[in-house]
């Protein structure tokens, strides 16, 4: 049975009705049910028993009807009527009062059920406001039987949503308040109750609101006009160049910061971040903190790196960099993997960078580096490396402790309606695979962005498990800036062109909240364009003077000198650590009885080991990988040997003496 907080493991997947036929079997016969449900019913009986008498100690006269002028009058003896000689005995409850009180209960719960798993069908997610949520059959109050003269009837829950007893009306007021907002959480598909309690313990309950302090809530103002600001200031400064603009998803900005923030808060040291290309410019300057001037002096034209280091030869919309950041006195590590325009490419990359840093700083509990992954939309649903990521997550030798990922859901796929380019609700569903949370959330409410984020990375270094923020924004500027949106969207594109940003919506919420005036606001947008000028000037004659990606454990890694260009190490082996290495791959241990037609194989390798001709392709790898194996445990390496590597065409091979140098490419 689950525990007072939650709802039993008995409700998945029953119906009001299926109970009720239990409940009624268990009035007549308590012994006709199962042991878990016999205990329930007791339960509810008790609550449900409770909730309909007075105690024998109960005062006629307490507590008072009326209005008390202060504490000291109400406990005066003097200002109440004379106390009445107390009940002897309990009023009798009648069994038909009892049936139906239970009944309310476990319409009640199932009703909160239905709630935690479909609630997010309700959420208010589109800024736009373009899709039709129509109500759900089952989040109807009238499907469990509660008509309008039954909403206000105190019923007993347990302490399920943190209470003993609430009335139907309450428990929509907080269920559609935590499921049908601006955030809609799925988690019921998780098979582990711990889980699914945690969630539920972090966002159940009447005091469970989405709450920031008034510094909080101007901190994710100054991170909302940043990223506003920036993407307009290069669309003025560089009119026509396409920048993949986070233009309509800006609260990216803050919830990534919230991301970097928490994780420090529970241990984290180190992010590996990969991303594609929309909002690469603002995550570089606005979150990474790379210098703006680099990035000006880079849509000039100019060097990525110092001329004595080898560049990328990449477009700017492609590039990495690291940083250090500290929130709290946390520092935390940041490193952005490079990505083509292959999207999704960049996620293998990331997850196993993140695993040799675990390796490197010995943290078996993958706790202190957290991999971070934003998707477009139409990518988390439609690219198979996505999946494949997913489906390695748990297992030796891949896991990482849990990624959190981060979906920009414009709603659109370059030119495509999501109803035409996925048969899922949502592009997050690939991820209910192996029972990762998801929370979607409205981006046009960017407290509830940064929650989301926070609860995210909180799971995920409780329980090290895949987690989803699926944040719904819009592309304001189409899939790049060169685009015409509206030829291929016009009913969409009509709507975005009268939506106000999101930076303006949250800068009239905190007015409207007394935190934020007109002055301040003003100040603070004059303020970052007149810094972003200053480093547009500085942008035309800056010149890097360091490579951003060989720092830390890279630091003293640079291009060779031009003489030593030929600089190929000399990986060959001699000819009787081949043999020594062939007699291991054919050797039986003794007493093992093998197979007839595998003995004529090894049989048969031996001899082409041998003589030292005929080599096959399968031999030459295994020979190769077996030096390689052999050398690593003589100098103590790691070596992780994934997939198969072919030989290069152009490489003879078929005798031993042609291994010795052909070798060199398979395992360089």
């Amino acid at each position: 049975m689950g525990r007072d907080h939650e709802l039993p493991d008995l409700f998945s997947g029953a119906s009001s009705a299926f109970i009720e036929s239990l409940y009624d079997r268990y009035a007549a016969d308590p012994q006709s049910v199962d042991e878990s449900w016999r205990a329930y019913f007791d339960k509810l009986e008790k609550g449900a028993a409770s909730a309909h008498q007075q105690p024998s100690w109960a005062r006629s006269d307490w507590p008072l009807r009326g209005p008390v002028d202060d504490l000291t009058s109400a406990l005066d003896p003097g200002s109440v009527v004379a106390e009445k000689p107390a009940a002897t005995k309990a009023a009798k409850v009648e069994p038909e009062n009892v049936r139906a009180a239970t009944l309310d209960s476990i319409r009640a719960l199932m009703m909160i059920r239905a709630y935690r798993v479909r609630g997010h069908l309700l959420a208010k997610l589109d800024p736009l406001g373009l899709e039709d949520r129509p109500r759900h059959a089952e989040l109807m109050p009238e499907t469990y039987g509660f008509g309008e003269d039954d909403l206000d009837r105190p019923i007993y829950i347990g302490h399920v949503l943190g209470l003993e007893t609430a009335t139907v009306r309450e428990i929509i007021t907080i269920v559609e308040r935590t499921y049908c907002q601006h955030v809609g959480v799925e988690f019921m598909h998780i098979n582990e109750p711990e889980e699914k309690a945690w969630i539920q313990n972090r966002i159940e309950g009447r005091d469970k609101e989405i709450q920031f302090s008034r510094r909080g809530k101007l901190a994710i103002l100054r991170k909302l006009i940043e990223a506003e600001h920036y993407e307009k200031f290069l669309g003025k400064k560089y009119t026509g160049t396409k920048r993949f603009g986070l233009d309509g998803a800006e609260a990216m900005v803050p919830a990534l910061e919230g991301v970097i923030k928490t994780g420090g808060q529970n241990g984290v040291k180190e992010i590996i971040l990969g991303m594609p290309h929309r909002g690469r410019l603002n995550v570089l300057a606005n979150v990474m903190q790379k210098p703006y001037r680099q990035i000006f002096h880079e849509f000039r034209g100019g060097a990525v790196n110092p001329e004595e280091v080898e560049g990328s030869g990449d477009v700017k919309y492609h590039l990495g960099t690291s940083s250090d950041r500290a929130f709290d006195g946390n520092n935390v590590h940041l490193s952005l993997s490079p990505n083509p325009s292959h999207l999704e490419a960049v996620d293998p990359v990331v997850l196993g960078k993140a695993r040799a840093k675990q390796t490197q700083r010995n943290d078996k509990e993958r706790g202190e580096v957290l991999s971070l992954l934003l998707h477009g939309d139409a990518a988390f649903a439609g690219q198979g490396l996505v999946a494949e990521c997913l489906m390695l997550s748990g297992l030796r030798g891949y896991r990482t402790g849990g990624t959190v990922h981060f979906i920009v859901n414009n709603q659109i796929g370059f030119t495509t309606s999501p109803s035409y380019s996925r048969s899922s609700p949502y592009p997050s569903d690939v991820a209910k695979m192996v029972q990762s949370p998801i929370f979607h959330v409205n981006g046009d409410d960017p407290e509830a962005v940064v929650f989301a984020c926070k609860v995210a990375t909180e799971f995920r270094q409780e329980f090290k498990k895949d987690v989803v923020v699926d944040m719904f924004c819009y592309r304001r500027f189409g899939h790049n800036e060169a685009d015409e949106p509206a030829f291929t969207q016009p009913l969409m594109y009509a709507a975005i062109k009268k939506h106000v940003s999101v930076t303006q919506v949250y800068a009239d919420r905190l007015k409207a909240e007394g935190i934020l005036s007109d002055e301040e606001f003003n100040a603070w947008v004059d303020e970052y364009h007149a810094m972003l000028e200053d480093e547009f000037e500085a942008g035309k004659s800056h010149k890097p003077n360091k490579a951003d990606w060989l720092e830390g454990r890279w630091t003293g890694f640079a291009q060779p000198e031009a003489a030593n260009l030929a600089r190929r190490a000399d990986t060959g082996v001699d000819e009787g650590t081949l043999h020594a290495v062939g007699k291991v791959l054919t050797e039986v241990p003794d007493g093992f009885h093998i197979h007839r037609t595998l003995r004529r194989i090894l049989d048969a390798k031996d001899q082409m080991l041998e003589t030292g001709e005929g080599i096959d392709w399968a031999t030459a790898e295994a020979l190769a990988f077996g030096t390689l194996l052999s050398e690593a445990i003589m100098y103590a390496c790691r070596v992780r040997i994934q997939g198969a590597a072919p030989f290069p065409s152009a490489i003879p091979c078929g005798s031993i003496s042609a291994l010795k140098s052909a070798i060199s490419p398979l395992i360089r």
